[in-house]
């Protein structure tokens, strides 16, 4: 990824390069705000007026590529520089990304998926885009438990696993900061927490900001904080005659973000904890799936906490 990445970059600084061409650090630094990217050392080098070399080009490349935002800024960029189309085909389809009628746009979104346990939810996934119903690239899968099931689910579907276990005393941050460069050096530009049994760190939640979701098993904001069948024990306890899984974005909050799908089941007289978790799990399959579908399709935004469909 990284030299696709340099190789386009290095297609824009030598078109920049041209006497002609009148592209400066501050042109660059005002794509960035208007695309709503924020970056402190790109406004440093633009209060220092400082020249775009071929590393501060590969950097600004690098920064819209980690928020997803690469096709937004070549779009942005395409504006004021003309660059052999031709020429840069071959490193699009390595980024995630496609040229379609005079745009540039993500191609498959490239997913990594965050597990702890069996992987059912990562199979449903699997399942639904090699049915060709979810148009998406699982880039790696991730686990902190060695004997997670689901890294053998990914590996019979050729895709990359990655055990990657807490160091003694290991703050939660540092943590986090090492599943981020795998997931950065891997293209993700979805993180789904599939069953993952670790709270992210804030920073992780920044870094990736918008661009996390969690299923839960309940219909959110009822019984936040729960997992597994201590869920599914409450629902019953508390006389619930209906429950469900709640898809959402990840914030700092443990199951607090804007609430992107929900399913909901019945709970009957005669429901255990464990007959309710399996009625559950087979909505959780149908929920991620369409959560996801609609973020690769671009069909969702934000306001405040309501996600609202396009």
């Amino acid at each position: 990824m990284r030299d696709e990445l340099k190789n386009l970059a290095d297609l824009y600084y030598l078109k920049i390069l041209s006497p002609d061409m009148k592209i400066d650090i501050h042109s660059l630094s005002r794509i960035f705000s208007d695309i709503g990217i924020y970056d402190e050392n790109i406004k440093k080098l633009a209060n220092l007026n400082a020249p775009v070399s071929r590393e501060v080009l590969y950097y600004i490349f690098l920064k819209a590529y980690e928020v997803d935002k690469l096709h937004t800024f070549l779009n942005a960029l395409s504006e004021l520089v003309d660059v052999d189309l031709n020429a840069l085909q071959k490193f699009l389809k390595p980024l995630g990304l496609a040229y379609v009628n005079g745009l540039f746009k993500k191609d498959l979104i490239k997913i990594g998926v965050l597990v702890s346990g069996r992987g059912t939810n990562l199979q449903a996934i699997i399942d639904a885009i090699e049915n060709g119903d979810l148009r998406a690239e699982i880039a790696v899968v991730v686990s902190n438990k060695k004997n997670a099931y689901a890294l053998q689910r990914a590996k019979d579907h050729g895709i990359k696993t990655v055990y990657l276990p807490p160091k003694k005393d290991e703050k939660r941050e540092d943590y986090d900061k090492r599943l981020a460069e795998i997931l950065h050096e891997n293209g993700v530009a979805l993180v789904v927490l599939a069953g993952f049994l670790r709270i992210l760190s804030p920073w992780f939640v920044h870094e990736f900001e918008g661009r996390i979701i969690n299923i839960h098993p309940s219909l959110l904001p009822s019984f936040a904080g729960l997992y597994g069948e201590k869920v599914h024990r409450a629902v019953i306890e508390y006389g619930c005659k209906v429950t469900g899984c709640t898809v959402h974005f990840v914030d700092e909050e443990v199951d607090h973000g804007p609430i992107i799908v929900q399913k909901c089941v019945e709970v009957s007289d005669d429901d255990t904890p464990e007959s309710l978790a399996q009625k559950v799990l087979e909505k959780e399959h149908e929920a991620l799936v369409e959560a996801i579908k609609l973020i690769a399709e671009d069909k969702i935004k934000v306001v405040g906490r309501r996600v609202i469909r396009k």
